[in-house]
């Protein structure tokens, strides 16, 4: 199965016309074409996308475990940064090719900027938070754990632009992603929404007991962070400063 990045430009908006029982939408779009960017084989499942500072990109990660970066039509995409695994154990290797557990090579969900130093923090499922420099290549590891919980499905993450503070989401502390089916199936509710403060080099439990807290979005005025909880279908948001969550 390929892998499909599809980008649409455009911004929709419903509005009702009035005149019956019904209401009938209009979508407004202001480009309303698409653009299909095929992984290279045997990658698949680009879970995020993120853009730098400068606006280039899109920059998303594989099941390969790998942060892949569009680089235009002619050259396509291209490798911007890996885990140590990838160096480390063979199957890993791009060159490899192979299809491989994402458990073995990392699986990238994740991933922003931080535009004033340019690193990439990515949430990897299994490997923890990681953080790419701005030129790209090597991952490093700057958090497995939180309140001496190890990280055990890392999903959503986002970076408040004006602090530099990393806010992502641990979805289960009980089943890995592989499992992901089971955190629904089951009503687990062991979720966390963490903070990572770059500076001290420090994370915060902000919340935990949450049912498969997923992607995560702060706010432009950083007054608080918007959670998308899988199952529940709906969203929540923790309003920083009251460190109240509802």
């Amino acid at each position: 199965m390929e892998g499909l990045l599809v980008l649409v430009a455009a911004v929709a908006a419903t509005t009702s016309a009035g005149g019956g029982d019904e209401p009938t939408y209009e979508t407004k779009s202001i480009d309303p074409s698409l653009a299909v960017m095929t992984l290279p084989a045997p990658v698949t499942g680009p879970e995020s996308l993120a853009f730098d500072g400068r606006g280039d990109g899109p920059y998303t990660g594989g099941s390969d475990g790998r942060i892949l970066r569009w680089r235009g039509g002619r050259l396509g995409w291209t490798e911007f940064a890996y885990n140590s695994r990838h160096k480390s154990i063979s199957v890993c290797s791009p060159e490899k090719k192979l299809v491989v557990p994402e458990s073995v090579c990392g699986r990238p969900l994740g991933l922003q900027f931080h535009h004033a130093s340019g690193d990439l923090y990515v949430a990897d499922a299994y490997l923890g938070l990681l953080r790419a420099p701005a030129h790209g290549g090597l991952a490093e590891v700057v958090a497995t754990e939180a309140a001496g919980v190890p990280f055990n499905f890392l999903n959503g993450l986002d970076v408040d632009q004006r602090t530099g503070d990393v806010y992502f989401t641990d979805s289960s502390t009980t089943y890995r992603r592989s499992l992901h089916l089971l955190v629904v199936a089951t009503g687990d509710e062991t979720g966390r929404l963490l903070r990572y403060d770059a500076r001290r080099r420090r994370v915060t439990v902000l919340h935990s007991g949450l049912p498969y807290p997923n992607g995560v979005a702060v706010s432009d005025d950083g007054t608080h962070v918007v959670v998308a909880h899988t199952g529940l279908c709906e969203l929540r948001r923790y309003w920083i400063r009251l460190s109240l969550y509802i």
